[in-house]
């Protein structure tokens, strides 16, 4: 009896609607810069040049490169990881998968209106292939870490049972997350600088 309670709060949290926030975030990061360049920015403007060439800089590589991936993309998944053990795991797994869809929504919009159509395939290459990682493992992640710490946001406590399983889970997410570092720092320059080349941009 005592389980099927367990169980029944366990599963009060519901699904994480990681899909309609990304959606939602990705939305915003495709109108903003649209009204932002109709009322302020020019083409070939020295900001929105910069934020462009800042995601496809060649000043590191190798192992560099991938250190500074995975401190900047690594350290929040593990911390988002970490944050499933408390109450800042509902609002942070909300927030980031906002700001995820945001930041590919802003990367695709810029580079066309910096480059007009041909800018949307540099914008592809620029997330390509670590975001066909990213996305659906941060989703997997993001749902793991919202139930979690839902069940401690409603007073439920920590369920041995349940953290067990988690931390599977979690660790199981986190290696695949792995992957896609892997693949921003080692295919993902490649990849942006064939096309760089290709469209001459630069």
């Amino acid at each position: 009896m005592e389980n099927k309670t367990e169980n029944r709060k366990w599963k009060t949290a519901g699904r994480f609607p990681a899909e309609i926030l990304f959606l939602t975030g990705f939305l915003v990061g495709t109108i903003l810069p649209n009204i932002v360049w109709k009322m302020e920015w020019k083409q070939k403007t020295l900001a929105s040049f910069y934020l462009i060439r800042s995601f496809a800089r060649t000043d590191i590589s190798g192992i560099a490169y991938l250190m500074e991936v995975l401190r900047r993309r690594g350290g929040f998944a593990v911390l988002l990881f970490l944050c499933g053990f408390t109450v800042f795991g509902v609002p942070l797994a909300v927030t980031y998968t906002l700001i995820l869809g945001l930041e590919t929504g802003l990367i695709l919009t810029l580079c066309v209106l910096e480059f007009g159509l041909y800018g949307g395939l540099a914008g592809a290459g620029l997330l390509f292939p670590q975001y066909v990682i990213y996305v659906p493992v941060y989703f997997w992640l993001a749902g793991l870490v919202y139930r979690q710490s839902f069940g401690i946001w409603k007073n439920y406590g920590l369920v041995p049972a349940k953290n067990g399983l988690y931390v599977r889970q979690g660790m199981a997410a986190l290696t695949l997350f792995f992957g896609g570092i892997l693949a921003e720092s080692f295919l993902n320059p490649w990849i942006v600088e064939k096309i760089i080349k290709g469209l001459k941009f630069f």
